[in-house]
């Protein structure tokens, strides 16, 4: 009995044990679970959970800021203050908010739920002087859309041939591009992406020390000491009608203004590539090409003046497939190997690479400047020479090169508190050699994306050339550009008061222009039209596959006809253009300054002035046809018939303008621009209308 009792008695207890064990393992197991689902749901709770940010952003006199930036950092969540200072936005807890204000240093502070902001100027940003219209302005009061470039980081620093093409990228609005690509020609200047009128041009007006110029190509970047952008109409209307489409002002060195004297030597070794492959079509445009002529049901064989088939099309492939890699891009053309005649169609075999054969990679640019800075007393100078000298990218021309020489001077003396005297020269020498074959039928850059990948480029057959862009620019004689100009500057400001002064300046400046051109004789393998056969000796040539020529067993051969031909189908001539234009430009201005009112809190600055161009040109073309020697283009050495013509003009511009800028306690601007000019273009009763 005791012993069957003991055994329930612990098999009773061996059963509380086991399930007192098991509860506490599903105690524990929920506790776990329950803290494993807590813990889950506080960090999505976490990731959710937002907070109101609201606060009240001032200056530093504890003044409502009325439109200031608030965003929440690494997002694009945000909002502006309102008429009274104050923002609320909702943002993620620990979020970092920055606040921001045209002038005053951006702020990042922790978001909590009541904030009180305080924003300090950035002085430095409101105290940089830009230059405007006739005048400079601090950064901080300008009313309209001016941007300045920093010369040192676009122009300086960089290897380029141009002020043109330095500003591309630096400002934001301003669209600059090069659409030849040609090396020594002007860049396109586009503001704010304006597409001008039906008949006008749609360049802004580009001036250098208050003087307009007529390519912005001629100047030394290394000379620049300042770029404004003037983008609108409220910054550029105290130019008048010239600045429709913006001003591009240009301010150059004009001397160090500590008593130092500085020599500075700088130059530039580069090299230039196409910044994009030029992908000509390949097979893909010969099967695009039958492609297109199927779909629209029209009658086989497809292309112009060479045939594409569905049969040819298979021997392009197999040419590929046999001689891609092998037959460089120069080997001379062999018929029935590269195409063949059925005496209707030509067909070609071999696909062509005419960006290889007329452009080359890698072109030399070498730059030198040197300049001579300092101050001598109350005498400031600054001294610039300059040479560029840049290589053209076309490979068969026999001269594509740009070279320009810069000289610059400028002088400015302070003789006493009331005078300053001032003085400047600039000269720039451009020259431009490139194959003359801008007057052809067949201009040579426009048929390189124009014509099929089956037409022969870069290549001969039998030892002569064909007719195609690359010979034409090897074989043509070189043409030459010249522009130079030069000015003399002279200019004085008599401060009459500390806050009234009067600024007069002329300008003499000349321009020429002298281009030397040829017209000339080609004699080259016709490969547009119909070949002829092939006959040696008096008998038919025989060729196989591969083009080799063959005694038996072979197909009749063709070849193209070599003809003559002059690069605007009507006879050989040399040619010159030259036109010289001389410009006076009078500037005279005043500029007065008034603060009014307690602590100057009413600051008013008037500008009053005047300005006036007068502008004669004359121009002079001369032709002489029959050249005796087709590689010598001189007027002594052309038997032929002369043409002489010229033309001359006189003209001049008187404007009025003027300026009022107008601030309140430095916060509050107000500008106005007024200007009206005068034209001999124009008969004398609506000169002023």
């Amino acid at each position: 009995m005791n012993e069957n009792h003991e055994k329930r008695e612990f098999r009773h207890c061996k059963f509380l044990v086991t399930a007192t064990i098991t509860a506490l393992f599903l105690i524990c197991g929920n506790a776990v679970a329950v803290r494993a689902a807590s813990d889950s749901s506080l960090g999505v709770a976490e990731q959710m959970q937002t907070q109101t940010a609201t606060g009240l952003v001032t200056d530093a006199n504890g003044e409502p800021i009325i439109g200031a930036s608030v965003i929440e950092k690494g997002t694009t969540n945000g909002t502006i203050t309102d008429f009274n200072g104050k923002f609320t936005l909702n943002v993620k807890a620990g979020a970092v908010l920055q606040i921001s204000y045209v002038g005053y240093k951006t702020l990042e502070i922790k978001a909590t739920k009541t904030m009180k902001i305080v924003l300090r100027e950035d002085t430095e940003l409101l105290d940089e002087v830009v230059v405007v219209g006739y005048g400079t302005q601090k950064k901080g009061s300008l009313t309209g859309a001016v941007a300045t470039v920093d010369v040192n980081k676009a122009l300086e620093s960089r290897p380029i041939a141009d002020i043109g093409r330095g500003l591309q990228g630096a400002v934001a609005g301003v669209n600059v591009t090069v659409p030849t690509g040609e090396i020594g020609s002007d860049p396109l200047i586009k503001i704010r992406g304006q597409i001008g009128s039906i008949s006008g041009n749609n360049k802004p007006l580009i001036l250098l020390d208050n003087v307009e110029i007529p390519s912005i190509q001629m100047v030394n970047p290394d000379d620049v000491q300042s770029i404004s952008i003037l983008k609108d109409a409220s910054s550029s209307s105290i130019y008048g009608s010239k600045a429709a489409f913006g001003v591009v002002l240009i301010t150059t060195k004009s001397g160090a203004r500590n008593d130092k004297f500085e020599i500075t030597y700088s130059n530039n070794f580069s090299w230039q590539d196409p910044a994009r492959k030029i992908d000509l079509g390949g097979v893909e445009a010969l099967k695009y090409t039958l492609d297109a002529q199927e779909n629209r049901g029209a009658p086989m064989p497809a292309g112009g003046f060479w045939r594409i088939s569905r049969e040819s099309l298979k021997k392009v492939i197999e040419w590929q497939e046999l001689y891609g890699g092998k037959v460089k891009y120069n080997d001379p053309v062999l018929y029935g190997r590269d195409w063949i005649f059925d005496g209707t169609n030509k067909y070609g075999y071999r696909v062509y690479d005419g960006a290889k054969a007329m452009i080359n990679n890698w072109t030399p640019t070498m730059k030198h400047n040197l300049s001579v800075n300092g101050k001598t007393g109350n005498t400031y100078y600054n001294i610039g020479l300059g040479y560029l000298d840049q290589s053209g990218m076309s490979r068969t021309a026999k001269h594509d090169d740009f070279k320009r020489y810069n000289a610059s001077i400028n002088l400015t003396s302070e003789i006493n508190k009331y005078l300053t005297i001032r003085g400047s020269s600039i000269y720039s020498d451009r020259n431009k050699r490139y194959p003359g074959v801008g007057t052809t039928s067949a201009d040579p850059w426009l048929y390189l994306y124009r014509w099929s990948p089956l037409m022969p480029i870069g290549v001969k057959e039998n030892g002569n050339p064909l007719r195609e862009a690359a010979y034409e620019m090897g074989a043509s004689n070189t043409d030459n550009l010249q522009n130079k100009y030069y000015n003399v500057s002279l200019g004085f400001t008599v401060n009459i008061t500390k806050n009234w002064d009067v600024k007069f300046d002329y300008t003499y400046d000349r321009q020429t222009t002298d281009k030397n051109s040829s017209i000339m004789q080609y004699n080259a393998g016709q490969t547009w039209y119909s070949p002829v056969p092939w006959i040696e000796n008096g008998s038919q040539v025989y060729v196989n596959e591969l083009g080799e020529i063959v005694d038996t067993g072979g197909m009749p051969a063709y070849r193209f006809p070599v003809q003559k031909y002059y690069s605007n189908n009507t006879i050989s001539a040399v040619q010159n253009y030259n036109r010289a234009e001389d410009n006076n430009t009078f500037n005279a201005y005043t500029t007065y300054q008034l603060q009014l009112g307690k602590e100057h809190l009413h600051h008013f600055k008037f500008m009053l002035g005047m300005n006036r161009v007068t502008s004669q040109w004359s121009s002079h073309t001369g032709k002489k046809t029959n050249l005796i020697d087709l590689e010598n283009p001189q007027f002594p050495l052309a038997s032929g018939e002369q043409f002489i013509e010229g033309n001359r003009n006189w003209e001049a511009q008187l404007g009025f303008f003027g300026r009022i800028n107008y601030a309140f306690e430095d916060r509050y601007f107000v500008e106005a621009n007024l200007r009206r000019d005068g034209s001999s273009k124009f008969p004398k009763h609506l000169r002023w209308r």
